[in-house]
């Protein structure tokens, strides 16, 4: 087949070798854009794989951080909880035992000077 389309080129001469070597060049052109196309491709997929990666890292450092300032904020308002616990326990035992020791001051309302 090959020979035959060989000869007929050559059977038109110049036209026909012009012809022949149009046909040439336009095929080796379309390799080189299918090699330069697939190259490209193939530089966007490893970008992308790398931008990939440096996202997770972020990801991964932004959820560290986060969970250790939700540990630090979960610690920090039980420690307040419980000092509000103990001081309302103290406030009220103090209460108790000033209303126990001197239940008249709190009936009589002029009396200033505390009795000893």
């Amino acid at each position: 087949m090959e020979q035959s389309i060989l000869s007929s080129l050559l059977d038109f001469g110049a036209l026909g070798l012009f012809a022949g070597f149009l046909v040439w060049q336009h095929i080796k052109s379309q390799q080189r854009l299918e090699a330069t196309v697939e190259q490209f491709q193939q530089t966007v997929r490893n970008q992308e794989a790398a931008h990939q990666a440096a996202e997770d890292l972020i990801r991964t450092r932004y959820d560290a951080i986060i969970a250790r300032h939700e540990s630090q904020r979960q610690t920090v308002y039980e420690d307040v909880v419980k000092k509000l616990d103990n001081h309302s326990r103290l406030l009220a035992d103090i209460h108790e035992v000033i209303r126990a020791s001197s239940p008249s001051r709190f009936i009589d309302p002029t009396i200033t000077i505390p009795e000893r």
